[in-house]
């Protein structure tokens, strides 16, 4: 009565016909196999959630809220033909406000993996920060309430997925439609795009996550 799967970043396929087999073969030889082994360092486009892969509500609470932005799931799949790694790194701290508990979180980001998936798009890894500095407030989760390193602007998240994923930073990505995004990029080591007009030093600057991810795959 039970389900299991391998759940892997690396280069898997189903080559059960002579079409799915040929095209296994020409991507063994042209290195495309090995390149995505986990030996091998990879390149990644991490995300921003709210704003930048959903439409942005305030503090999102429920899976009712949650919406993907037009053409999210095309931008995904550009990342996801590329190549590189799409890995989502979010500040919630709607878990140490008392607001939001774990298990409420991940029903969120099936949801978002859900949508994505109906439409051909896929998460390599989403990676969140539940913590929150300021305290004294009703209805808070207390041990959550600290300064920790994973809460951007600090690069703590982009950094743990480097070490999971073997990634090299350097030719990475960071977008999203804030300032916090910018830095958490910077200080990770990648190069940064926003989503948006104002100007926090990032690379390159965009109207849509399609237009910015566009223009990163051509750097």
């Amino acid at each position: 009565g039970k389900m299991f799967c391998y759940d892997s970043p690396e280069y898997v396929k189903d080559m059960g016909t002579p079409d799915r087999y040929a095209a296994v073969c020409a991507d063994f030889k042209n290195g495309v196999v090995q390149a995505k082994n986990l030996r091998s360092k990879q390149r990644a486009v991490f995300l921003d959630r709210d704003g930048t892969l959903n439409k942005y509500v305030g503090f999102l609470r429920n899976t009712d809220e949650f919406e993907l932005v037009s053409g999210a799931a095309e931008a995904v799949k550009l990342i996801n033909a590329s190549g590189c790694l799409a890995i989502v790194a979010t500040n919630q701290p709607v878990i140490a406000r008392g607001e939001v508990t774990f298990d409420e979180l991940a029903e969120i980001h099936n949801k978002m993996e859900t949508l994505l998936g109906h439409e051909g798009a896929y998460l390599d890894g989403i990676y969140f920060c539940p913590h929150h500095p300021h305290k004294g407030y009703e209805g808070e989760v207390p041990e959550l309430k600290i300064e920790c390193e994973c809460r951007k602007p600090k690069a703590g998240m982009l950094l743990k997925a480097a070490e999971d994923f073997n990634i090299d930073l350097s030719q990475s990505w960071m977008i999203g439609d804030g300032e916090n995004d910018i830095l958490a990029g910077k200080a990770a080591g990648c190069r940064t795009a926003l989503i948006g007009n104002e100007s926090f030093g990032q690379d390159v600057t965009a109207e849509t996550l399609t237009e910015a991810v566009k223009l990163i795959l051509k750097q």
